[in-house]
């Protein structure tokens, strides 16, 4: 909870005490914690990869992107077809 003024603040941890301030701030280094985990453990595995292993990656993902490209673009130009169509 963010407050606008510093004695607000001051006057809700005299209400309240330190120990919703320490919880708060235990989430949110142990939430800084695991989100810096998953970029390193995303980082190494894709650092890891080989000039071969990227490229045989890639060419394994190929296929099905230009499948979906091709469809796409077939779509759009039915679609460009259908309302040259109407106007007519």
């Amino acid at each position: 909870m963010s407050y606008p003024y510093p004695q607000d603040r001051h006057l809700d941890r005299k209400e309240k005490g330190e120990q919703p301030y320490k919880d708060a701030r235990e989430a949110m280094s142990q939430n800084d914690a695991s989100i810096q985990a998953e970029a390193e453990a995303f980082g190494e595995e894709h650092l890891r990869q080989t000039d071969e292993e990227r490229m045989e990656h890639l060419e394994s993902e190929a296929p099905a992107l230009l499948g979906k490209v091709g469809a796409d673009r077939e779509r759009s130009t039915v679609d460009g077809a259908e309302s040259k169509s109407e106007k007519s």
